[in-house]
């Protein structure tokens, strides 16, 4: 395959699952994430051709420091990062600061093949890559699975489908060359988009964050990438007068309260109370799924129970928790307390058991104890990064006044 730069045709064809978004109208196709089943040989073949399209991007330093997704040593806590520093260093300086929140349209599906082919030619890929990467792109087919019933086959004359190892490379290098500005940040993780900015004029501000997106507008149009307004968020962190109104493909953007980026739901007030108490919700209602396996009269045995907290559970806890745990510590009792409850269900526990014995009796230490840890090594990985928006991360004084991720979690008594 390498030799001839051919990707063979019969590992081309997708089978397309349709999978419905969480609380949304099953009879609409719209509200469906397409979901792309690959034969294994395709599947290792894309593996390999991306690692070396990978290796080529880092290595030659191609990719924007910006762009956070699917790239070594980057994650969405990363970029997380940087979006909750930028606000509370405007914030500490007594400076007004917004983020508009893109939402793109299909993002993965709707990838221009010749545009994409014209930038990889463009940014000096080698020619042999080039080839196979065309002869993967081009000419692939799918057919949409429900239950065991099959579609006619149809062509896929554009997109990346969700599924495709290829994809998330292959989309990053798509925005590689995004309009940036001096006035704001760019925050990207794939396709999820945030542009922030700050000032110590609100209407300096906003005419920042309008010529930005403006030159987006334009951006978009030119790569064939669509923007949903509707769904497009602005929030104004800013405790004084209301900042001036944000403007999008000639459609206001009104301001928000709270959005959610990167699956952490962001307030104005950066108290993270909302999101503390989504992330308490949702683990409720995976623990009601998996109840019969962690339930009191389950058959299995408590090493098995624990096994599916560890893995299941508890990752939805302490998911981004070096982004947000240094909220109020009446805020962090609602996740420490999720914890007691299912702990003391799995260990069948009486009610007059201590949940500090609970613990001790299964070597599980607290939430506190278990985010502490995660922001240690999250922060010691920090200092160091080679990625150019992880250095440009401000730094700060340990002054006890300051609430910002890195002194509550590291150097202050957190437990």
């Amino acid at each position: 395959m390498f030799k001839l730069r051919y990707f063979p045709n019969a590992w081309k064809t997708a089978a397309l699952i349709p999978i419905l978004k969480p609380g949304k109208n099953p009879k609409l196709a719209d509200f469906h994430r397409p979901i792309s089943l690959l034969p294994i040989l395709s599947k290792l073949a894309e593996k390999i051709t991306s690692t070396k399209l990978n290796d080529f991007l880092e290595r030659e330093n191609i990719l924007t420091p910006e762009q956070h997704g699917f790239r070594p040593r980057l994650s969405t806590s990363h970029q997380l990062l940087r979006v909750v520093e930028y606000i509370k260093d405007g914030i500490d300086r007594n400076q007004y600061a917004a983020a508009v929140f893109l939402d793109i349209q299909k993002a993965f599906d709707i990838v221009w093949h010749t545009g994409l082919l014209f930038k990889l030619i463009t940014y000096k890929i080698p020619p042999p890559l080039i080839l196979l990467l065309k002869s993967c792109i081009n000419d692939r087919t799918l057919t949409v699975k429900i239950n065991r019933t099959y579609s006619q086959i149809k062509s896929a004359k554009a997109g990346i489908a969700q599924g495709y190892i290829l994809g998330p490379v292959l989309f990053n290098f798509y925005v590689n060359d995004i309009i940036k500005s001096t006035n704001t940040m760019i925050c990207m993780y794939a396709d999820d988009t945030a542009i922030l900015s700050r000032h110590y004029d609100p209407k300096t501000l906003t005419k920042n964050l309008n010529e930005h997106l403006a030159h987006l507008e334009i951006w978009f149009s030119v790569w064939k990438i669509a923007l949903n307004t509707s769904k497009t968020e602005a929030v104004s962190f800013s405790q004084k007068r209301p900042t001036p109104e944000i403007t999008l493909q000639n459609q206001r953007i009104p301001w928000s309260q709270h959005t959610k980026y990167l699956s952490v739901i962001i307030d104005k007030n950066l108290t993270f109370r909302q999101h503390i108490t989504h992330v308490r919700n949702k683990f409720k209602n995976a623990s009601r799924k998996l109840y019969s396996l962690i339930c009191r009269k389950s058959k299995l045995n408590r090493r098995k129970k624990m096994l599916i907290y560890t893995l299941i559970f508890k990752p939805l806890l302490t998911y981004a928790s070096p982004i947000w745990a240094h909220a109020a510590r009446t805020n962090i009792n609602l996740i420490e307390s999720s914890q007691n409850v299912i702990l003391r269900q799995i260990l069948d526990a009486h009610w007059y058991m201590r949940n500090t014995d609970i613990r001790t009796s299964c070597n599980n230490p607290t939430i506190r104890q278990t985010i502490r840890k995660l922001a240690i090594n999250f922060f010691s990985n920090i200092d160091g990064h080679d990625n150019p928006s992880i250095q440009a991360i401000p730094t700060y004084p340990t002054l006890p006044f300051i609430r910002r991720p890195r002194y509550i979690l590291v150097d202050s008594d957190f437990n």
